[in-house]
């Protein structure tokens, strides 16, 4: 990624000037980027380039499974596991079929602390189909949380697909050396994971205790999720450190305070929510068994569907696919940091000591504290990337719970779902509406950095 020189949040906080500011300077270095092609090719075994003629099904039907697999999984998967899983899945898919692209280069050098990746021997012919396809089996059996036999089985089988299907079209030896590759990039990729600190997200933790301080919420009353999440390793450096601005308004009990009325505006929409404000908020739901692909498969969901719908390239897959792991990881780390640092109230919490006893939220109240908003925050991050892939007025029919009977709902753009998304969780009666405004601004600035990231030379 070309440097950007706004010194983002080595800070302890961003201002809302500084988001400007880099928005702006991301907007230009995207623009800038654009400008080189992105028309796919591969090596044709020779040192020369030909046109590619692969198209996006191997990477979308990869991660179709994975959304399957968490769909179907009971207990139902933690969301910041399965983030972690659709972070590094993406940079694999790039990392192992980005020779589609012209001019390409590895994310190596770019994303913190990546180690060099394995690269193929230009002078021998390979299918890069089946190189994105290895890559996404191994890099699923060692990062799906909880993969039992089921999940095996169909990892395995669905790798045979691609692996029969291109034996017969580019012989053995290609397949063979192209899978080859494919399993290095994972491994690579894996054994970088390793030390990317996930592993003592949840370590023992001792909530705060001060007026108007997070309390584990009712009807679970489960333990804090993630505590140490914002300690793991971002993928862009300049989001190593640093959180938003605070919550706006000081914690009070008075009736006439910002604070009182911020929650009073929840609990009065609550009362007056309308049936499509209700559709909104349990459409955006995305968690239980057999109820939700997590909220980042959600956004996943849809990119996939628009692979799908306009017979896109591999290469805008990898594209696309990647940058939205790195939004999804980076801006779920700063959100956590967030979280954690101000350990806010939520709703319920409120609303049950001082104006109404009896009250409960549409939905279920995620174990974790409330600001920023969570699903306002990444969901802004990707559909911001989306945005720089596929054009900012890109309109869209999210057919992503049809099986469960809701009706499909259309965009008119990726910032439009973001927009709704966040609303979601006002109408659902578990987050400010303040917090969700912060939640889209800083979402929004971590998917403008990774837009800004070069895949090309």
């Amino acid at each position: 990624m070309r440097q950007i020189k706004t010194n983002l949040m080595h800070q302890q906080t961003i201002t809302l000037k500084q988001i400007s500011v880099l928005l702006v300077v991301a907007s230009l270095l995207f623009i800038t980027a654009c400008q080189k092609g992105n028309f796919p090719k591969y090596y044709d075994g020779k040192g020369g380039v030909i046109p590619s003629r692969d198209n996006a099904s191997v990477a979308t039907n990869w991660y179709k499974l994975q959304l399957q697999m968490i769909l179907q999984s009971n207990p139902a998967k933690s969301n910041l596991a399965a983030n972690r899983l659709f972070a590094y899945t993406g940079v694999s898919l790039f990392e192992a079929s980005r020779f589609e692209i012209p001019d390409s280069k590895s994310l190596q050098g770019q994303l913190y602390q990546m180690p060099a990746m394995p690269q193929p021997d230009y002078t021998r012919k390979y299918s890069w189909v089946i190189a994105a396809n290895a890559a996404l089996a191994s890099i699923t059996r060692d990062l799906f949380p909880g993969l039992n036999a089921a999940d095996s089985a169909s990892v395995d089988s669905l790798e045979k697909v691609y692996t029969d299907k291109i034996t017969l079209s580019e012989g053995a030896d290609v397949v063979a050396r192209s899978a080859a590759f494919g399993d290095s990039v994972a491994s690579a990729i894996f054994n970088w994971s390793k030390s990317d600190l996930f592993n003592h997200a949840s370590d023992p933790y001792t909530a705060p205790v001060f007026p108007g301080a997070w309390v584990p919420t009712p009807p679970a009353f489960a333990a804090a999720a993630g505590p140490y999440f914002g300690n793991c390793r971002t993928f862009l450096n300049i989001f190593s450190t640093g959180t938003t601005t605070p919550p706006p308004f000081p914690y009070s009990e008075d009736t006439s305070s910002a604070f009182y009325k911020m929650v009073d505006n929840d609990y009065t929409v609550s009362k007056s929510l309308t049936t499509d404000q209700k559709n909104i908020a349990l459409f955006w739901n995305d968690v239980g068994v057999g109820i939700g692909y997590t909220p980042m498969g959600h956004c996943l969901s849809i990119l996939t569907q628009i692979l799908d719908n306009t017979n896109a390239s591999l290469a805008t897959a990898a594209i696309a696919y990647s940058k939205s792991g790195i939004a999804i990881w980076d801006a779920t780390i700063v959100c956590w940091r967030s979280k954690y640092k101000y350990n806010q109230l939520r709703p319920v919490t409120y609303i049950q000591a001082h104006i109404d006893n009896t009250w409960l939220p549409l939905i279920g109240t995620p174990p974790h504290p409330e600001f920023p908003a969570a699903h306002a925050f990444i969901t802004s991050s990707i559909m911001e990337v989306l945005s720089s892939v596929f054009g900012s007025q890109y309109g869209f029919t999210d057919h992503t719970y049809d099986f469960r009977g809701f009706a499909a709902r259309t965009y008119s753009s990726f910032e439009d779902a973001a927009l709704e998304c966040g609303e979601s969780r006002v109408y659902g009666g578990i987050h400010y509406q303040q917090s969700v405004d912060v939640g889209h601004s800083y979402g929004t600035l971590i998917g403008k950095a990774v837009a800004a990231i070069d895949v090309t030379k």
